[in-house]
């Protein structure tokens, strides 16, 4: 027993012991870190007291106030960069979204009325947020490589994800440079908080998806169903084009043939078709059947596209090449419909080519070639050729360019050019 409680007090020396290391270590000095400096803010005018001051942004300084945004932008804790537009933009603009009702050359409290009473306060929010970007960007820190380079503006496009957001598209050119296909119209004004850049009217924020937007289309018909039947067989998901023209988080370039290039296309493949299967030479009766029997397939419509008379592969094919595209680092498909290519995006020098979806599975396609007349900064023709033509067998890039007849037409996920002819890609 006596062993025993030796034993027991030798234990209790031990912890004894071990709790005077324990509390004579826990009473050391703390390790002394550096303060942390109290941040130095800039001080003088935030952006829209800057813009109140000077009576030509007055209309664009009512639609601040109007979304609510006026004590963010003066917060000189914050930097932000802000895609503007003086008076006269806003004159275009509120012309356009008053349906004409308010005409170009109404007085000034006109403006200031339907921009301060009839604007819903949740599209001046919209709008502003969208020309805000969290950050200041100087005019020589924006990109000029082709094309435009995203930046994140305010309009978070999930709510479950705040750092997903709607991307604007500046781009910095040797003589003019743009916010999407608006360009700058005047120098840039520094704030104490940003940078102000003046558009030529007002960057609206896009409010629905390419499949929307091309739905709407009354001259995309067979373009419409020339996409079902590229994806019919494909497994619902990123493979099928019809997908990828509804994923909101992406940046796409659609060239869109109408239905009238569609209906030249079909009627060259039926005429063809039929004459494959003649002797030569051809007989004027053989024309004139081979005529009739294209003038068949173009009455059949759309439906054609979806008949045996083409195959999916061709359909596909063809889908393909109008979608713009740019080499990543995947493996499995290194070219991705991943850019947003304005008008103004494209040189007016000839030869200049575009990549295509085309290049995913033949990565040595020279592409698209493109080409753009300007007046100033403005585009006035915008044209595409394809590699193939039709009859086949001419020289690469030798048919008639198409025309686009829509430019610009911008979506949340990209941009479509409506043109007149199908391009082929071989």
């Amino acid at each position: 027993m006596k062993k025993f409680i030796n034993k027991l007090s030798v234990l209790h020396l031990f912890l004894i012991a071990g709790m005077f290391f324990i509390l004579t270590s826990c009473n050391k000095d703390l390790e002394q870190l550096a303060p942390i400096p109290t941040p130095v803010y800039p001080t003088g005018s935030g952006i829209e007291t800057l813009l109140s001051t000077d009576t030509s942004y007055s209309f664009y300084d009512a639609l601040i106030i109007r979304a609510g945004m006026k004590t963010t932008l003066n917060d000189l804790t914050k930097t932000f960069t802000l895609f503007a537009t003086n008076n006269n933009g806003m004159r275009i603009f509120v012309n356009a979204a008053s349906g004409g009702a308010v005409p170009l050359n109404a007085p000034n409290a006109t403006f200031l009325g339907f921009i301060n009473s009839s604007l819903p306060v949740a599209n001046a929010a919209g709008i502003v947020q969208y020309n805000i970007v969290g950050q200041k960007f100087p005019l020589a820190s924006i990109g000029t490589a082709f094309p435009n380079y995203p930046l994140t503006s305010q309009i978070v496009l999930d709510p479950t994800q705040p750092f997903v957001r709607m991307p604007i598209f500046p781009v910095r050119g040797t003589t003019y440079s743009y916010v999407n296909n608006l360009p700058f119209i005047a120098p840039t004004i520094d704030a104490a908080n940003g940078v102000i850049y003046t558009a030529y009217s007002v960057a609206v924020p896009p409010s629905a998806t390419l499949k929307t937007m091309i739905a709407a289309e009354p001259t995309l018909s067979y373009f419409r169903a020339a996409v079902a039947r590229a994806d019919s067989g494909t497994a619902v998901g990123t493979s099928q084009f019809d997908y990828l023209l509804n994923y909101g988080v992406t940046n796409m370039t659609v060239l869109a043939p109408n239905d009238a290039a569609f209906q030249t296309l079909i009627f060259g493949l039926a005429f063809q078709a039929y004459l494959s299967t003649r002797p030569l030479p051809y007989t004027a009766t053989d024309t004139l059947i081979a005529t009739a029997t294209a003038n068949g397939a173009v009455a059949a419509g759309p439906v054609f596209l979806s008949t045996n008379n083409v195959s999916t592969a061709l359909v596909k094919g063809i889908v393909a090449y109008h979608l713009m595209a740019s080499l990543t680092a995947s493996t499995t498909t290194p070219y991705q419909p991943n850019i947003r290519v304005f008008s103004n995006n494209v040189p007016s020098t000839p030869g200049y080519f575009i990549k295509t979806l085309v290049n995913s599975s033949f990565s040595t396609h020279p592409g698209v070639m493109a080409q753009a007349t300007y007046f100033g900064p403005a585009v006035t023709s915008l044209k595409f050729t394809g590699l193939g033509t039709f009859p086949p067998g001419g020289a690469p890039y030798s048919g008639a360019a198409a025309n686009a007849v829509k430019m610009d037409q911008h979506a949340v996920n990209g941009v479509y050019h409506i043109i007149d002819k199908v391009l082929l890609p071989q």
